[in-house]
Order: structure tokens, then sequence, then C-alpha cells
């Protein structure tokens, strides 16, 4: 019985679907459910959205997180670049025949300026960082000999080191910006609490579209191994769950007694149960 589910099991059993590359190729290859997968994914993400945390991040702060590493990673790898860049070019002064002994004090000048701790700053929080970028952009508009200099030195291709710096500086205001979305976020989650209602709402979404891709994937023509990728694991917990609630409250309603069982039951419905007889039907017809 689908109602039965919990909300962990229901977040399981839709996470394949949608997460799963090997799963998802199978899901949309069923040609009867393919054009379903958009509100799959719909209300695999409300369900996520009510699911209790148990002290996790949510789904939409996991995704800040994972592009916050990803910007910091290149934020990391470009100021290592520009650090090294102006130490090469320095080594090259001093390797002048005599040596451009003022090309090099140069590149210590601005060497200490845009790292005035060296490269400690990439063990800092994403949004110290971010506030170092903002200080440097404001170093290169007062002191517009730096960027020149920056110009001046090659890096990559046709690309100066200034080019690159420019590069640094954009990832500095992403990661800004992500810290912004994160602390707006993390305020939003927690001051607004999930009401019944919500929870309610996620879970009757859940049911009316796993229980229409289980309906259709019983017209299909799908290979048989295909459709029980897809079909087989819902159906398995499904009735382990309506076990599990014949046997510890078998007197009791179902908790989401709102939910309409047309919908929420029938696609769940296995070999197991019977056809009405028909000595059943005649009994019936007075």
């Amino acid at each position: 019985m689908l109602k039965h589910l919990n909300l962990d099991e229901m977040v399981a059993l839709l996470s394949p679907w949608v997460e799963d590359p090997k799963q998802r190729k199978v899901f949309l290859s069923i040609h009867e459910i393919a054009a379903l997968h958009p509100r799959v994914v719909e209300a695999h993400e409300a369900v996520l959205a009510v699911q209790p945390s148990s002290g996790g991040a949510s789904s939409k702060m996991r995704a800040l997180i994972a592009k916050s590493n990803e910007v910091d990673r290149c934020h990391d790898h470009l100021a290592r670049a520009v650090s090294y860049g102006i130490d090469a070019h320095r080594e090259l002064c001093l390797a002048e025949e005599p040596a451009d002994a003022a090309g090099a004090a140069r590149c210590e000048l601005v060497q200490k300026k845009l790292f005035p701790g060296g490269l400690s700053i990439l063990n800092a929080s994403p949004l110290a960082e971010a506030g170092n970028t903002t200080r440097i952009a404001r170093l290169l508009e007062e002191e517009p000999e730096i960027a020149g200099f920056l110009r001046s030195v090659p890096a990559r291709g046709k690309a100066s080191l200034l080019d690159v710096v420019k590069r640094w500086l954009t990832t500095g205001r992403e990661l800004q910006a992500i810290e912004r979305a994160r602390t707006e976020l993390e305020a939003t989650e927690t001051t607004t609490p999930v009401s019944k209602t919500t929870i309610q709402s996620a879970r009757s979404q859940w049911f009316k579209i796993v229980s229409l891709v289980l309906s259709n994937l019983e017209m299909s023509r799908a290979p048989a191994r295909d459709v029980e990728i897809i079909r087989g694991p819902v159906l398995r917990a499904s009735g382990r769950a309506g076990k599990r609630y014949v046997s510890s409250k078998p007197e009791e309603a179902p908790a989401e007694e709102d939910t309409p069982e047309e919908e929420a039951d029938s696609p769940a419905s296995g070999p197991g149960e019977a056809e009405p007889s028909e000595e059943d039907d005649e009994t019936d017809v007075s």
C-alpha cells in the first residue's frame, strides 16, 4: 500500500529514478512513462523539502555547498597561478644578463600587495576569500600601475596575468553571492517549520505521480526487465509497508486518509489479489 510508506522510503524509492544515471536512462527509455519524468522530479523534490533533516542539510543547502566547493576550488587554483606567475617573472628578471634588479623588485612589491600573508588566504573561509578579492579589486583601482604590471606579464595562450587576476576576482564575487544565498536559506529553513499540511501535500503529490507511473507500466510494451527495474522496488516496499501497518496498528485508520486510495493503491496491486468470482457476481443479483 503506497500510502503506508514513510517519507524516508518515499525519498529512497524515487531517488534512483531522479539521480541515478542508469535508472534514469531506463525510465526515459520507456515510452509510456518518459514524459512523466519532470513530474517525478518535482514530486521527489517536494518530499525532500519536507523530510526531517535529522541534523543534516536540506537538498537546496547541499546544492549550494557543492557549488561553493567547486567555485572555491577554482578560486584557489587561480590565486596560485597569479602568485606563481609573479614569482616566475621575478626569476626571469634575475636571470637576465645583467640581472634586472628593478624588475625583480617590482615583482616582490606586487606580490606583497596582492598576497600580504602569502597563500594562507587559501585556507580561510569562502567569505574571507571573497573579502580578500574585494580588497584586491579596490587595490587595482587605487594603484593602476599594479594592473599595468600584471598586463605586461604573459600567462597561458594570449592572456596576461591581469586576465587571470580578473578571473580570480570573479570567483570571489561568486563566493560572496553563494555565501549570501546560504545565509538567507539557512534563515528561511530555521524560521519556517514544516506544517502538517505541507507534508500531506508533498505526500499526495508523490502518491499521484508514482501511481500514474505504475499504472502506465501495466500497459507498457517495454522489456519486462526494464519494467521490473522501475516498478519492482516500489511494489516490494509498498507491500512491506502494508504488512508493517497491519501488524502494528490493525484497528487504526491510516494517517493520510485524505489521500484518495484509488490513486494510491490501485497500481500497487499485485498478482496475489483475487478477482471477484462469478458466484459472487451471481449472489449480488437479487
